[in-house]
C-alpha cells in the first residue's frame, strides 16, 4: 500500500490532524490540487493512496484504515456499504468524465468512428482490467456497443487487449510504445504531452461514468472528513475539476451547491 502525505506540521511543532484519502488512480491530480487548497483552509494533513478503485475497495473491505474512499464507480462504495464499514449517509456522487482512445504523438492512427477500430495497425488496446477497474468495465461497454459489419468491435480486438492495473498505468503503456493504443479517461489523456486523443467516445455508448465519494465508520476525524466531502461539491473544486477536463452535474453526478 502506497500512501503519500500533503502537507506539512508548521513552525509551532504542533502536530496537525490528519484524513487519510484512498482515491481511483484517475483522480490523483485534481485530488491534490484540491487537497492542497483544503489543507491550507483547515490546517489538516492529507495522506493519500491511489490505486485502481476495485484494488482500494478490497483493501478497505480487509482494514477500514480510510476516512474518506473516492470511487470511480458507485459500486465499490455499494459493496462496502454491504461489508458496513460506510458512514451512513455520507456518500455522494460528485463528479463524471469521458472516455478517450489515445497513441503516442508519433503515431498516426485515426479514427472517425468506433468501427474502424479493428483495422488500425496497432499492436496492443491496452486498457485497465475490464473485469474489475471502472475504466475498463467502461471501456468494455463501449467495446461490446460499437458494432462491425459481423460483430461488435470487443469481439475483434479482445485478442490484442492488454489489461492493466488502472488508468495512469494504461497511460504509461501508451506512453512508451508508438504500436500500443488505449482506452483512458479525457483527464489521464490531458495530463500527459506524449499522447493525443484519436477518439472521444459518445456518452451514449457506456453506462454513465460516476465518481462517488463517501466516508468510513468509526474514524477519529468525522467533521473535518464531513467539510472535505463538502468541498468536493464547492465552486471552487468544480473549477479545479473544470481546469483538468473533469464533468460536472452530469452522469447522475448529484448538483454541485
Amino acid at each position: 500500500m502506497l500512501l503519500v502525505g500533503c502537507g506539512d506540521s508548521g513552525s509551532s511543532g504542533q502536530e496537525k490532524p490528519a484524513v487519510v484519502v484512498f482515491a481511483a488512480a484517475s483522480l490523483r491530480d485534481v485530488v491534490r490540487d484540491i487537497g492542497v487548497r483544503f489543507a491550507e483552509m483547515h490546517q489538516v494533513d492529507l495522506i493519500y493512496n491511489f490505486a485502481g478503485s476495485n484494488t482500494l475497495a478490497q483493501q478497505l473491505r480487509a482494514a477500514p484504515v480510510a476516512d474518506v474512499f473516492l470511487s470511480a464507480n458507485p459500486d465499490w462504495i455499494d459493496m462496502l456499504e454491504r461489508a458496513e464499514v460506510i458512514l451512513p449517509g455520507s456518500r455522494r456522487n460528485f463528479l463524471s468524465n469521458r472516455l478517450v482512445l489515445i497513441s503516442r504523438k508519433d503515431a498516426e492512427f485515426q479514427l472517425s468512428v468506433p468501427s474502424m477500430l479493428p483495422a488500425l495497425a496497432f499492436r496492443f488496446l491496452a486498457l485497465a482490467d475490464p473485469e474489475a477497474v471502472p475504466a475498463g468495465r467502461y471501456a468494455k461497454t463501449f467495446l461490446r456497443a460499437a458494432a462491425t459489419a459481423d460483430h461488435s468491435v470487443w469481439e475483434a480486438v479482445k485478442d490484442k487487449i492488454v489489461p492493466t492495473a488502472d488508468v495512469r498505468a494504461t497511460l504509461g503503456l501508451v506512453e512508451s510504445d508508438p504500436h500500443i493504443v488505449g482506452i483512458v479517461y479525457r483527464t489521464d489523456a490531458m495530463s500527459s504531452d506524449q499522447v493525443q486523443v484519436v477518439y472521444e467516445v459518445p456518452p451514449r455508448l457506456h453506462q454513465p461514468i460516476v465518481y462517488c465519494a463517501a466516508a468510513l465508520k468509526n474514524r477519529p476525524q468525522p467533521t473535518l472528513v464531513a467539510q472535505f466531502l463538502d468541498f468536493l461539491q464547492s465552486l471552487e473544486a468544480r473549477a479545479i475539476y473544470n481546469t483538468q477536463g473533469f464533468v460536472v452535474d452530469e452522469g447522475g453526478t448529484r448538483p454541485l451547491s
